[in-house]
């Protein structure tokens, strides 16, 4: 950064900011420093988490992928199961990634990767101040000010805001309008005392119904994450607040979930709906949770006051429907890594050339997970039971189709976790 001033601000210490603050201390020289609204003691929301190789291999450039592999499971295939409990496609989610990148497709439980992101702060020495509440931005020609509630107060060269969809540096200062929408879908969730169904290698099952997508995934330990994907409609919006009606939706949820899903259970059958029955009776804690995302097309830093940029879920949350929320936020974080890297050696004139770069290359891959999501997400919607029946024999056709011609080991296109952001800074 300009002169001697290299203290970044970096508001939230999720994923997003974790990651920011241990790449640009490692890799930048800079001095990040850490502010986040909860508790140091406040828990881990989410259940497991799906990394493919495009997000495991910076994981690993972070060097925190000893300790991530240690805590998660490698996932070999995904099996789509019909109705009636029979295979429809299995897709090889591991070989050919693994044989490009030398990474395949790991599954962790949310609470352990922050676990060694944490460990990853304190290894690099990452100061992170606890419930301080942003109330507002000051962004001048030569530094950057944050106010916080308590009175304090910080300046740095550079502010990133790291702090979710519900962003607090975008909504006081970045696009102040620009507020997330709900997609429409909803899952209830757990993880059980129950291991996956006995493959080989590690599986993730899943199996669309009319009422929505049921899904299972190993957890060490010999626990499974299951997860129901559904279509939900809004709660009423007539309250101040409209957490509020979420609230009264969760409680209803979570007292009829058994109910209802053994409605749904009942399409299910074979070993296949057997298993799912076991999961959902071994269920104690069960979670209920709103998918919701930013629309397209929001600002990212705000033209004239330039040192000031949104990353991850701050910038452009997305549905879970794609797969690639971790891989995203990575690739953020080492894009800004290098484009700030680039400044330092005097390669851009200023920061604004430096967010309007990443914007110009963020934006258009952002975009197109951001529609494969929403592609996918739809498909939870409630549908008629003999559509369903029709795309089975669909997938299965196309499925059958793939392996008469000698299409690849996968059967799909990797194009999208076979990227590495970092090749984008050798051409800017």
């Amino acid at each position: 950064m300009e002169g001697k001033n290299k203290k970044v601000i970096i508001i939230g210490a999720g994923i997003c900011g974790l990651a920011t603050a241990i790449r640009l201390r490692d890799h930048n020289g800079l001095e990040p420093v850490i502010y986040e609204i909860r508790s140091h003691d406040a828990g881990t929301l989410g259940g497991s988490l799906g990394i493919p190789c495009n997000g495991l291999l910076l994981l690993n450039r972070l060097g925190l992928w000893d300790s991530i592999a240690a805590q998660g499971v490698d996932i070999a295939r995904t099996v789509l199961h019909s109705t009636s409990g029979g295979i429809l496609k299995e897709v090889d989610v591991s070989t050919e990634p693994k044989e490009k990148t030398g990474f395949g497709y790991h599954r962790i439980n949310r609470s352990k990767l922050m676990d060694c992101l944490m460990e990853g702060a304190e290894r690099s020495q990452i100061p992170i101040h606890w419930e301080k509440r942003l109330v507002s931005i000051h962004d001048n020609a030569d530094s950057i000010t944050v106010n916080f509630s308590d009175g304090t107060s910080e300046t740095a060269s550079l502010l990133l805001g790291c702090d979710g969809i519900h962003s607090t540096v975008r909504t006081l200062h970045v696009d102040p309008g620009f507020k997330p929408e709900y997609s429409g879908i909803s899952a209830v969730s757990s993880i059980v005392d129950v291991p996956n169904p006995n493959d080989k290698e590690p599986c993730l099952h899943s199996t669309l119904t009319p009422q929505g997508m049921l899904a299972s995934a190993p957890c060490p330990n010999n626990q499974t994450f299951w997860f129901f994907s559904k279509q939900v409609p809004l709660p009423s919006q007539d309250s101040e607040d409209a957490r509020y009606g979420w609230s009264l939706h969760r409680q209803k949820e979570m007292t009829e979930f058994r109910e209802s899903l053994s409605t749904v259970l009942d399409g299910v059958h074979g070993d296949w709906g057997q298993h799912l029955r076991r999961l959902v009776n071994a269920s104690k804690d069960v979670h209920f949770y709103p998918h919701y995302r930013l629309p397209l097309g929001g600002k990212w830093f705000k033209p004239g006051a330039t040192r000031c940029l949104l990353l991850g879920d701050a910038a452009h949350a997305m549905q879970p429907h794609a797969g690639q929320g971790v891989s995203i936020v990575m690739e953020d974080v080492f894009l800004i890594s290098g484009l700030l890297k680039k400044f330092e050696n005097k390669e851009y004139d200023s920061l604004e050339a430096v967010f309007a770069k990443f914007d110009e290359i963020r934006r258009p891959r952002i975009d197109k997970i951001s529609l494969t999501a929403q592609r996918n997400g739809a498909k939870r919607k409630n549908q008629n039971p003999w559509v369903v029946w029709a795309k089975e024999w669909v997938v299965w056709a196309m499925s059958y189709v793939s392996g008469v011609w000698g299409m690849s080991a996968s059967g799909v296109d990797h194009g999208d976790v076979i990227y590495d952001v970092e090749d984008e800074l050798k051409n800017c």
